[in-house]
């Protein structure tokens, strides 16, 4: 059995991915600082190893495989320091993720906008197929009960691209690790809070994600957003660019559908991106061997089953 430590478990995404790593086989022990009495229960019932609040690297020995560092870790945090007097293997999150679903078809959703709506489509379409898929998200999805599944037999990884720098050992941005072979790009907006200094760092991060998508891969992109358009003009020529844009409906008495060749499909809009997301996710599944069909009736119980 693997032993995987992981530091700064209080940062969400972290623990939720110690505790996906503990239900999937590994040995797990968990650091950080700030440790709520909720958390320390969760690591607890989940039988990962952790000592307290605070760090402990008198802890850290060479029996462990590997180590991951949360995105708020500082360099001169005492356990990192420890691991790297060891020469322990010291990845990220985003690059933990990318090994942990080599071997898997990865569909990454990157942008500024619409992302947590397009991967609850692609969720409730995948699950109405009965098709496995693990995931690894920095949002909550509410159909999901937490950030982070892994398993051996799920051919399909969900991954929410994010805009962060990855950690503090590796300042390149998370979104540019997951190498997609369907990436889906549905906006960009650039501002301070996306970690990059000026609007021309901001589009070459999304100019180097859409360089890591696989050979043969599909880039699904909003054709609406005038940066999204030209970088998708750029990308290479084994790469299939596919746009999509809004979705028509059309509305008899009083109630609006979806209509396609399969018939009239009943929806509830609850915003003015819905149709433009609901596009972007049947495009993804297409890929994914899910049939218009069978997305539309999945994505009409998914809409009526949202709150008013």
């Amino acid at each position: 059995m693997r032993k995987v430590h992981l530091i700064s478990v209080t940062e969400p995404l972290v623990l939720d991915l110690a505790l996906a790593l503990r239900e999937k086989g590994y040995e797990v022990s968990a650091s950080g600082r700030g440790l709520t009495e909720e958390v320390m229960e969760k690591l607890h019932n989940a039988e990962c190893i952790c000592y307290g609040d605070g760090w402990f690297p008198e802890k850290i020995d060479k029996d462990i495989h590997a180590v991951v560092l949360g995105a708020e870790v500082r360099l001169d945090n005492p356990e990192l320091t420890r691991v790297k007097e060891l020469g322990i293997l010291t990845q990220s999150i985003p690059e933990f993720i990318f090994q942990r679903t080599r071997s898997k078809t990865r569909v990454v959703v990157a942008g500024s906008r619409g992302k947590k709506t397009i991967i609850s489509m692609i969720v409730r379409a995948l699950r109405r197929q009965k098709l496995a898929f693990d995931y690894a998200l920095s949002s909550e999805v509410d159909s999901l009960p937490n950030r982070v599944h892994l398993s051996y037999e799920a051919r399909i990884a969900l991954i929410e691209g994010d805009e962060h720098v990855t950690s503090a050992l590796d300042k390149r941005f998370q979104l540019e690790f997951y190498r997609p072979h369907i990436a889906i790009l549905t906006n960009m907006s650039w501002s301070a809070e996306t970690d990059h200094a000026t609007p021309e760092a901001y589009l070459s991060t999304y100019r180097s994600f859409s360089t890591s998508i696989e050979r043969e891969g599909k880039l699904i992109y909003f054709g609406g957003d005038p940066a999204v358009n030209q970088l998708a003009q750029e990308v290479r020529s084994d790469i299939t660019a596919i746009p999509y844009d809004q979705h028509p409906v059309v509305e008899r008495d009083g109630q609006v559908f979806l209509p396609t060749r399969y018939g009239d499909y009943p929806v509830r809009i609850p915003n003015g991106y819905f149709l433009i997301n609901l596009n972007a996710a049947r495009l993804a599944c297409r890929q994914l061997g899910v049939k218009d069909a069978d997305f539309y009736a999945a994505l009409s119980e998914y809409s009526l089953s949202l709150p008013i």
